[in-house]
């Protein structure tokens, strides 16, 4: 029995040795790769292991082999370092933009040991929330230690020397966003570091850098004007060009108190260009005739939140009252929220062939009572057109050397009755003139450019003339020279408006001395 159990021992080495003769040589374990982690500011990588443990079957390392992803799919080899080099840093390659990943293995005198599970860094990217002041982190998970990351610590420093900063906040390892308040136009750099369960190690991403910068607001914004007129009111507004702001309106309130117009406040116009400089509302025409609208522009930053208001200026309702030749103009005030100088200007307009150009008739600044009346006396007789125009022009008076606010209201025009005389007594025959009148024509005086019809009566009731713009020279229709004694008259004066004013009276016929 023992001298079999012998020969068969000494048959199984014999049939080992044979059969080795013809296996390759064991290749050797593969390392334990424990981390990678990145210089933040450069972004190159620094890798981790430890050797593998020790197995007689198995050769020894004799160095150690780095891998990188190859464009076609496996991996590549890019450096060995030699059997008691436990760490390498790879100044080629980097993580800046994105994660990059590692594989080892142990090289053996003929083969390398089959390749370690790949490790890939920490990438993390940041995001500027202007509207919610904040800035949103994220990053993709730690590759290479599975679902054992304990948290993930977030530094963030306001320059590039990351191993001064401190941490910010820290998340469990399961996440991977965060967000943190920051101030706008400000410089934040950020890296993420990962911490192993149940180990002391930590392994850090790129640092990623953004800058909080907010759109510029414009530095000024004003409504430099309002034209009132029929049936629109132009808005004349000014923005600053280098403004970064691309959401603007104009709007328009029924009254100056911001508390009772916020209600009813009518958004008229939006518009991104900040060259703009022109609106004109055509809403709601027959209303601005009889109450002043309030406008002002707004501006708002990307977040739709309005972050500057121009200055509010409204429009002037102008009203004239005729009373004879003294039409009496009043108007409404200019608002001023600081308080300016108001300085109003009244112009004219009359008629006589045509319009003649706006006369500055009257001036003052700050009044009480705002309004006028008008003396169109020396009109008379001047062959005027029967109506007068009023406009109105308030200036707000900035100072500082800048332009003044202008409201213009629309021009509203006074009616005036035309005084009418008319003479007594004409003589056919005479060549006399009086006040530019010859005597021997019977036709009315008028105070202001009218047409008129005259009709003539006989003391039984005949016409015996009729004319249109047309004075009577005494004569029968037959062309006969009317007899000496009284006739009757009726005139009608019609205006430029289509007024008719009637008149009657008698008109005597005598003969005097030849001249």
């Amino acid at each position: 029995m023992y001298i079999k159990k012998i020969l068969t021992t000494a048959l199984l080495a014999y049939a080992m040795g044979c059969f080795a003769q013809n296996d390759p040589e064991p290749k050797p374990l593969q390392p334990a790769f424990t981390y990678l982690t990145l210089n933040p500011g450069t972004g190159n990588a620094t890798l981790n292991w430890t050797p593998p443990s020790y197995n007689p079957l198995n050769p020894e390392p004799i160095g150690y082999i780095i891998y990188e992803p190859f464009e076609g799919g496996g991996w590549v080899p890019i450096d060995t370092v030699e059997a008691n080099v436990f760490t390498y840093t790879d100044l080629i390659n980097n993580g800046l933009t994105e994660s990059i990943r590692y594989v080892l293995a142990s090289q053996g005198p003929d083969e390398p040991s089959p390749l370690t599970p790949p490790h890939g860094s920490i990438n993390v990217t940041a995001q500027y929330d202007s509207c919610g002041n904040k800035i949103d982190i994220a990053w993709n998970h730690y590759l290479g230690w599975g679902n054992r990351i304990d948290y993930y610590n977030i530094y963030i420093g306001e320059d590039t020397n990351w191993d001064n900063f401190t941490i910010a906040t820290t998340v469990p390892g399961t996440q991977s966003i965060a967000y943190y308040e920051v101030l706008p136009n400000r410089d934040y750099y950020i890296y993420v570091e990962a911490k192993k369960r149940d180990e002391e190690l930590y392994t850090k991403s790129n640092l990623t850098h953004i800058n909080t910068k907010i759109a510029n607001a414009p530095q000024y914004m004003y409504v430099d004007s309002i034209i009132a007129k029929d049936n629109q009111n132009e808005i004349h507004f000014t923005i600053d060009p280098n403004t970064e702001f691309r959401k603007f309106r104009v709007v328009r309130w029924d009254s100056s108190d911001s508390i009772s117009s916020i209600f009813n406040a009518k958004k008229l116009y939006e518009f991104s260009d900040p060259n703009t400089i022109f609106y004109a509302d055509t809403s709601d025409s027959w209303a601005a005739r009889s109450r002043p609208f309030y406008y002002k522009i707004n501006a708002y930053n990307g977040c739709n939140r309005l972050k500057k208001v121009s200055n509010l200026l409204n429009t002037i309702i102008i009203r004239a009252y005729t009373s004879g030749n003294k039409p009496k103009i009043t108007w409404d005030k200019l608002y001023s929220s600081q308080g300016n100088t108001i300085r109003y200007y009244l112009y004219r307009i009359s008629y006589q062939e045509g319009a003649n150009p706006p006369e500055q008739i009257y001036q003052v600044d700050n009044p009480i009572e705002t309004e006028y009346i008008d003396d169109l006396s020396i009109f008379e007789g001047q062959s005027y057109q029967p109506y007068f125009c009023y406009y109105v022009e308030a200036h707000e008076i900035i100072g500082g050397g800048q332009d003044p606010r202008i409201s213009r209201s629309r021009t509203v025009c006074s009616q005036v009755n035309p005084d009418v005389a008319m003479p007594n007594a004409i003589d056919p025959l005479s060549t006399i003139m009086r006040e530019g009148k010859p005597r021997n024509i019977f036709a009315p005086t008028i105070s202001y450019k009218s047409t008129y019809k005259l009709i003539i009566y006989s003391r039984g009731g005949s016409v015996v003339f009729e004319g249109n713009s047309e004075g009577w020279n005494g004569r029968l229709p037959n062309g006969q020279l009317a007899p000496e004694g009284t006739y009757v008259y009726k005139l009608e004066v019609i205006s430029e408006s289509k007024k008719i004013s009637s008149k009657t009276g008698t008109v005597t016929v005598i003969y005097g001395p030849k001249q």
